[in-house]
């Protein structure tokens, strides 16, 4: 008995210093519109790296309220990288917090404000007491245990990924109205008002300074759909390469001058252009999971695409049967219906959404054969991207002729080849015939990042014994992706935060 009771006091006292040291940062996090807005004599680069922080905290509770909502509807599920978890995770709840920041968008203003405080409080005090003891054990590093043998190779890398991010800032605009800020975002009017009352909500503490409110938008749009974006293509090329190149291939993507310009033109693209990523991991990561509950992110993923372009509404439906009448052909007809039901949720969402707001001119919107331009345009911009004819040509010979043994050391499943090349298939039929958003730049650039480093894997597991010769290479390649980054052109943009 005195052993079972020092240990219920062990435990109290655990719990006790994980809750003060996790509601001291919670709360410092959490009051940073507080701190902003006695700060707004500040130069625009502080005021910009104080939104990052804000921007962080808001990410960290999707994660939160993700991984709650697994333990709630006990949804365990198999990973092919901890990435997986991570992506799948704050992707889950942000579809949630859409969804509870539109409701609180129906009530009056100061309701909307009070119901802002009461929520992060409650939500704070919540996660920050250890409801089981296995969550003391648990870090930031916890799920990102991919990371955390990096040699110093790997490291290097990140931290020019991390560099690139920072640098690539794009330049502020003049506009500081909501309305004038929604135009600037998206001037095609494809993202449902739905998107906008739920980026209000988010920072509504800071809708009396416009120009906060300006800045908290606009790092938004570029720091965590950017993240997003980086943190799903990286999860998607684990199903098919190592992790060195796997982090090469997040590199050379986010090094591309095309990331610049793109952004620079068009700063809402890092939302609606980044969907067909999105949709091709989500599928590949739900056959991968074996669990028939993951329908449910399946279809909260077709209310998203839905809100940010109405024509997404029609892909989410493919995306439905074509999971259920071929990516889970080998499952049960139980489990199928049972996946059904649980994206049923997602899909009521979708149609609703889709028939209150349905403007064909927003649905129909055929690319034609501007899908061959825009690649050109991609490779043309960087160099390192003429290796996707080589990666394309390798996968095709590998289907072909399965004999041919120098090309059979890939390590990727021919199913979950099978499984992107049909689903990117769909993609190019979409954004010919029905909405260009499928096959514009950005939506075309993790693909042809994707199939260059095809080579590279196989050259990689050639010389497997041979580490000096890999790590040249690699070296070789990272100053390939750096030297045409535009790296200078980037800085100076930048270093007009300082200037404002």
């Amino acid at each position: 008995m005195d052993n079972t009771l020092e240990k219920k006091s062990g435990i109290f006292y655990l719990k006790s210093k994980f809750f003060l040291y996790r509601i001291v940062i919670y709360f410092s996090f959490l009051l940073i519109p507080v701190y902003v807005q006695k700060s707004l004599e500040l130069k625009p680069i502080y005021l910009f790296i104080s939104m990052i922080l804000y921007c962080s905290f808001i990410m960290s509770q999707w994660f939160f309220l993700g991984k709650e909502i697994d333990h709630r509807l006990k949804i365990y599920f198999r990973v092919n990288s901890s990435i997986d978890r991570v992506v799948y995770r704050l992707f889950l709840g942000m579809f949630f917090f859409i969804l509870i920041f539109n409701l609180l968008y129906l009530l009056p203003s100061k309701w909307v404000y009070n119901s802002f405080w009461i929520i992060w409080g409650s939500l704070g005090l919540f996660y920050s007491w250890p409801t089981r003891g296995k969550i003391i054990q648990e870090s930031v590093t916890t799920n990102f245990s991919e990371f955390r043998y990096l040699d110093s190779f790997e490291k290097t890398l990140v931290f020019l990924i991390v560099s690139l991010i920072l640098f690539s800032v794009p330049e502020m605009p003049a506009l500081a109205q909501s309305d004038a800020l929604i135009f600037f975002l998206d001037p095609g009017h494809q993202i449902n008002q739905l998107f906008w009352n739920f980026l209000t909500v988010t920072f509504y503490p800071f809708r009396s300074y416009p120009n906060l409110f300006k800045i908290g938008w606009i790092t938004y749009f570029y720091i965590v759909n950017i993240s997003m974006y980086l943190l799903t293509f990286y999860a998607l090329l684990r199903f098919f390469i190592s992790r060195r190149l796997s982090l090469l291939g997040v590199f050379a993507l986010i090094s591309s001058w095309s990331v610049s310009k793109i952004i620079g033109n068009n700063l809402g693209t890092t939302l609606i252009d980044t969907y067909s990523l999105v949709w091709i991991w989500g599928m590949l990561w739900v056959t991968k999971s074996s669990t028939y509950r993951t329908g449910l992110f399946i279809g909260l993923l077709g209310f998203f695409g839905t809100i940010i372009n109405h024509s997404y509404a029609l892909i989410s439906l493919i995306q439905i049967a074509m999971l259920i009448y071929f990516y889970l052909k080998d499952k049960t007809t139980w489990f199928k219906k049972q996946t059904l039901k649980y994206a049923s949720f997602g899909l009521i969402l979708t149609l609703i959404t889709f028939v209150i707001n349905f403007d064909f001119s927003k649905v129909y919107n055929p690319g034609g054969l501007v899908v061959f331009d825009n690649l050109i345009s991609l490779i043309d911009r960087k160099a390192f991207f003429i290796l996707s004819f080589f990666g394309m040509a390798i996968i095709l010979v590998r289907k072909a002729l399965p004999q041919f043994k120098s090309f059979q050391v890939l390590k990727f499943g021919a199913v979950k080849m099978q499984e992107l090349v049909i689903g990117l298939i769909v993609i190019l039929i979409f954004g010919t015939f029905v909405n260009t958003s499928m096959v514009s730049r950005f939506s075309l650039l993790w693909v042809v990042t994707l199939f260059s480093l095809i080579p590279l894997e196989l050259i990689f597991l050639h010389i497997s014994r041979l580490r000096s010769s890999r790590n040249m290479i690699y070296l070789i390649y990272i100053l390939i992706c750096l030297l045409d980054s535009h790296f200078e052109g980037r800085v100076k943009i930048f270093l007009k935060l300082f200037d404002s």
